[in-house]
């Protein structure tokens, strides 16, 4: 029998128990509340149905495809219709509000430099990722002095990294080499395969068919590193004012695109199949291994990309470009949100 006001034996461990439990109970609720903190930003879409578009079902737009096929914009609460438009196009539907979304990033900074009130939020690729092919008799860079070159557009994306290219091989891009547009990239290799011009930059997986027509291919575009703007997602800035947390879902998606693109090749080939509309394995294959190194991981665009672009533009018809500053064209704080929140790296894709 204990004496009354002598703790016994028995109640020694009731007492311990009780202060374990206690302390679990806070340390639970300190990790809890941690968490809590560090959670990723962005509340319940103000859209949940939006329009984003596309220009070409070209590979480099593979994440896209993987986060629409996997469901992962649906994971953050969106529903995201792909809709297929030439850049200007997209542009305008940005513009008059019929889409959302358009990943024609050149064409968007055109459109704000003409007084057009958009914003870049985030790439999935920052940098130039083309093949330079030629005519079978053409086996250097310096034997296309003086001759006719292929190119989709004037001041494209894909011209700019042709002149990029040039100039890093020692050629002056503006007296040594003339150029015909021939809209896209499959009329470039048509162009090259009849004789009109020899040579042109591709991308896959009309690389693979250059290959297949016996050209040869001078230079890989992608190894020289050259910042630009193959894609971005841009939004009006009235848009992005009243839609942040669409913004911020539609991130996470496009971010766990890119993530499962790299992970999970076979998904990223099915999609690359489907919405290329091809069952040739080789030429997915070939895609998938054009872009693969090139995605990129944390989704911030950088002043570098929007220089190259500015650099390119003709004075008269876009007079602000030569004194334009980067920052204003684009808006990295979402992405830079959910970098410090810890998102990226939660899903496999720390910078």
């Amino acid at each position: 029998m204990a004496q009354h006001g002598i703790p016994t034996r028995e109640a020694k461990p009731r007492g311990l128990l009780a202060l374990t439990l206690g302390l679990l109970t806070l340390f639970c609720w300190t990790e809890s509340s941690a968490i809590a903190a560090v959670s990723d930003p962005g509340g319940t879409p103000e859209k949940t149905e939006i329009v984003l578009a596309y220009p070409q079902a070209s590979g480099v737009f593979t994440p896209l495809f993987v986060a629409s096929e996997a469901g992962l914009f649906k994971k953050y609460g969106l529903n995201v219709k792909l809709q297929q438009l030439n850049p200007q196009l997209s542009v305008q539907a940005v513009i008059s509000g019929s889409a959302d979304m358009s990943v024609a990033a050149g064409d968007l900074v055109n459109a704000s430099l003409q007084g057009a009130h958009i914003k870049l939020v985030g790439s999935s690729m920052s940098q130039l990722v083309f093949q330079l092919f030629s005519a079978k008799e053409i086996t250097n860079v310096q034997q296309l002095k003086g001759k006719m070159l292929a190119g989709s557009t004037p001041r494209s994306v894909l011209e700019i990294a042709t002149r990029e290219a040039l100039k890093k091989q020692g050629l002056n891009p503006e007296s040594d080499i003339k150029f015909i547009y021939v809209q896209s990239v499959p009329a470039i290799l048509t162009a090259l395969v009849s004789g009109k011009a020899v040579a042109g930059a591709l991308s896959a997986p009309t690389t693979s068919r250059a290959r297949e027509a016996g050209l040869n291919m001078l230079v890989d575009i992608a190894k020289a590193n050259i910042p630009g703007l193959p894609l971005a997602y841009g939004v009006t800035e009235k848009y992005l004012k009243e839609n942040p947390n669409t913004i911020y879902a539609f991130l996470k998606g496009i971010a766990e695109g890119v993530a499962r693109t790299k992970s999970d090749p076979a998904a990223a080939k099915r999609a690359i199949a489907n919405f290329t509309k091809t069952d040739d394995a080789k030429v997915i294959d070939d895609t998938y291994d054009f872009y693969a190194p090139y995605w990129i991981t944390s989704l911030a665009l950088s002043p570098e990309q929007f220089q190259t672009w500015f650099s390119y533009l003709d004075e008269k018809e876009y007079p602000l470009a030569k004194k334009a500053a980067p920052k204003d064209f684009y808006d990295n704080s979402f992405v830079e949100s959910l970098e410090r929140s810890g998102f990226f790296q939660r899903i496999g894709q720390a910078r």
